[in-house]
Formats: structure tokens, C-alpha cells, sequence
């Protein structure tokens, strides 16, 4: 029982993580301009965040799952952030370089990325009301259960982000020359991608 509340809190948190979102593009961009050691400091804060999120929703999941019900409205405006960060990203031309003066903190990047992300609170609300209606965890039971699904958490978010930054790697081996233009875009496109998907699904259901 123990080993499954950890696994089960590890691979609900993959499942959820898999989609690109933010993070993930972060991760990649970060390995590719960088090297993976920093991007896995967003990873870490990322992690942090997923964690608040899915902690949120076991703490008051029928309310937030009533708030964006009762507001469709904030789920277009936030499908419409999506498709205007994306266009910005397009257009955007190659950064120029950084002043290395300035210093700004990568874990506290992931743990935004990953906060400010509505649709990832609904799906831990998701999580929840099926893990407490379809299956007898017992998450509730104990502090230690509770210790244990978010580590699975944390540590399932960390291992997904992990994989993106190898993909950021394998992009780097494949295109060292890569610059910041090509790299814009195909987070931009990725961006657009999923304003139309979450659009898509409130219009049809």
C-alpha cells in the first residue's frame, strides 16, 4: 500500500507532465542555449510548484473545480494568453545576449512556469475525485501516505522535465549551430498548438 501511493502520485504526475507546456519548453531552451545542469534547476523549481498545485487540489478541489466551471470565460482568456505568447515567440527575433551581470533565478522560473498553469490544477481536481470515488488509496489517512504521494509527485515532475532536457540535448548534438530565432519559433508554434486545442475543446464539449 505504502509503495503505491508513492507510485501512484510518481505516475499520475508523468501522465499530466507529458503534454508540452511551459516548463517543458523552458527545460529544452534552457539545455540547448545552456547545458542541462541548469535547466534541471527549473526542473527542481517546476517540481516545487506541481506540488502546490496538486496540494491545492486535494485541499479544495470541488471548489476550484466549481470556480472555473462557473467562469468559462478565464479558460478562453487563458487559451487566448496561449495563442499571444506563441504569436510574440514567432515574431520575436534572436535574443541578444544576456548581461551576465544580471542575475535571475532558474528555480524560481520553473516554479512560476509551473504554477501559473490553470488547466495542470484541474487535472490534479481530476486526479482526486476519481482516486477518491474509483479507489480506496487512503492518501487522507496518514501525514506519512500524504509525504509519500507528494514526493512521488515532486519526483515524477522532475523525471519528465529530465527527459525534455535530453531532448534538448539530442537537439543540440544534432544542430549545434541552433539560435535563439529557430528555437522562439517552434516554442511559439508549440504555443499556438495548444491555444487551439484547449479552444477546440470548449467550443465542442
Amino acid at each position: 500500500m505504502i509503495l503505491s501511493i508513492f507510485l501512484i502520485g510518481f505516475f499520475a504526475t508523468i501522465i499530466g507532465a507529458m503534454p508540452p507546456g511551459a516548463s517543458n519548453l523552458a527545460v529544452i531552451k534552457t539545455t540547448v542555449k545552456e547545458n542541462i545542469y541548469q535547466s534541471l534547476k527549473i526542473s527542481y523549481g517546476s517540481g516545487i510548484g506541481e506540488v502546490l498545485l496538486a496540494f491545492t487540489a486535494f485541499s479544495s478541489g470541488m471548489v476550484v473545480q466549481e470556480f472555473f466551471a462557473m467562469h468559462i470565460w478565464l479558460q478562453f482568456l487563458i487559451a487566448g494568453v496561449l495563442g499571444v505568447a506563441g504569436i510574440y515567440f514567432i515574431k520575436t527575433k534572436q535574443i541578444e545576449k544576456r548581461d551576465k551581470r544580471k542575475y535571475s533565478s532558474k528555480y524560481l522560473t520553473g516554479f512560476a512556469l509551473s504554477v501559473i498553469n490553470p488547466p495542470v490544477l484541474i487535472y490534479w481536481v481530476l486526479v482526486f475525485s476519481l482516486l477518491r470515488s474509483s479507489f480506496n488509496v487512503g492518501i487522507e489517512r496518514s501525514s506519512f501516505n500524504l509525504i509519500l504521494f507528494f514526493t512521488g509527485v515532486f519526483l515524477g515532475k522532475v523525471i519528465t522535465l529530465y527527459g525534455y532536457g535530453k531532448l534538448g540535448t539530442r537537439i543540440q548534438k544534432k544542430k549545434p549551430d541552433t539560435n535563439s530565432s529557430s528555437l522562439n519559433r517552434m516554442i511559439g508554434i508549440v504555443l499556438i498548438s495548444l491555444s487551439l486545442i484547449q479552444t477546440a475543446k470548449l467550443i465542442l464539449f
